[in-house]
C-alpha cells in the first residue's frame, strides 16, 4: 500500500472572481486563463486583474487551452478542427486547420517546448502526431496497440522535460518520449487534468491537490482551503488557482 503523507498549507485568500468558467489553465508567470460559458477566454493576472479577453464564434466551441508558453497560446476549437495560436495578449498569430491533414477526431492537444511545435492525438489511428505551425507531420508514433497493446482515449496532454505526459481516465497518466516512443504507464486513474511543475506531478484528488515526484517517486497531499463544488485546482509561484461553480479564486501561500 502506498503511503500518501499529508502537508498542511497555509493560505491566505488573494481575490475571488465571480465567473461561469468551464476551464481553468496557468502559466509559469502565474497568470491564470478561463473559458466562460460565453465562449470568451478571459486573462487574469496573479492579483486578479483583469488583462485580456478573446472571443470569436468562427470554430464553434472553444474547449482546451495550453499557456505553456505564454507568448504562443493554443487554443482548440474540436468542432471545426482548428487550432487558433494568440500571444501574450490574446491577439491572434495564426489558426490551423488539423482537417487539412486528415484529422477529423481528436483529444488532446499541448505546446512542444522542445522546438515550439505541436502535438496531437488523433482519435482515428490512435496516434501521436507533432506538427508545426504550416500543418506539416514532424513526428508520428505508432498506433496505440502497437505501443501498449490497448486504444487509450487521453483527455489531457503535457510536454515536460523530455517526456510527453497524457491523462486517460481508465488507464492512468500514459508517459511518452519526445520523439512518441512509450515510456512508461503511473496508476493514477480517473484523472482527467493534472499538472506537471519542476519534476512534480500534481492532481485534484477528491478535496485535496495531490502531488507525485518523478524522481523520488514521494507522493503527498494538500487539503484544499475550499472544497465546495471545485471544477479545478492549479499551483503557480506560491498562488493557488482554486476554479469553483461560481467563481475563481486565488490563494497565496
Amino acid at each position: 500500500m502506498v503511503t500518501v503523507s499529508q502537508v498542511i498549507i497555509s493560505f491566505i485568500i488573494v481575490t475571488s472572481i465571480a465567473t461561469n468558467a468551464t476551464f481553468l489553465t496557468t502559466d509559469y508567470l502565474g497568470n491564470s486563463y478561463y473559458i466562460t460559458e460565453a465562449n470568451s477566454l478571459e486573462k487574469i493576472d496573479s492579483a486578479g486583474t483583469l488583462l485580456f479577453t478573446y472571443n470569436q464564434n468562427l470554430y464553434g466551441k472553444l474547449q482546451f487551452v495550453d499557456a505553456s508558453n505564454p507568448l504562443k497560446i493554443i487554443l482548440s476549437y474540436p468542432d471545426y478542427g482548428t487550432l487558433v495560436i494568440v500571444d501574450n495578449t490574446l491577439s491572434e498569430i495564426g489558426t490551423i486547420s488539423l482537417r487539412q491533414n486528415n484529422i477529423l477526431s481528436y483529444s488532446a492537444v499541448c505546446f512542444s517546448p522542445v522546438d515550439n511545435n505541436i502535438w496531437i492525438f488523433d482519435e482515428q489511428d490512435f496516434k501521436l502526431k507533432k506538427f508545426d505551425r504550416n500543418n506539416n507531420t514532424l513526428i508520428e508514433s505508432s498506433d496505440m496497440f502497437s505501443l501498449i497493446g490497448k486504444a487509450i482515449h487521453p483527455l489531457y496532454m503535457q510536454e515536460h522535460n523530455q517526456y510527453l505526459y497524457l491523462s486517460d481516465s481508465s488507464e492512468g497518466i500514459i508517459i511518452f518520449d519526445i520523439y512518441g516512443t512509450y515510456y512508461q504507464t503511473l496508476p493514477f486513474k480517473g484523472i482527467s487534468k493534472f499538472q506537471v511543475r519542476n519534476d512534480q506531478l500534481f492532481y485534484r484528488h477528491e478535496n485535496t491537490l495531490r502531488s507525485y515526484h518523478l524522481t523520488t517517486l514521494e507522493e503527498k497531499e494538500i487539503p484544499l482551503p475550499d472544497s465546495t463544488e471545485v471544477i479545478d485546482a492549479r499551483i503557480e509561484k506560491n498562488r493557488l488557482y482554486l476554479l469553483t461553480k461560481n467563481d475563481l479564486k486565488i490563494y497565496k501561500y
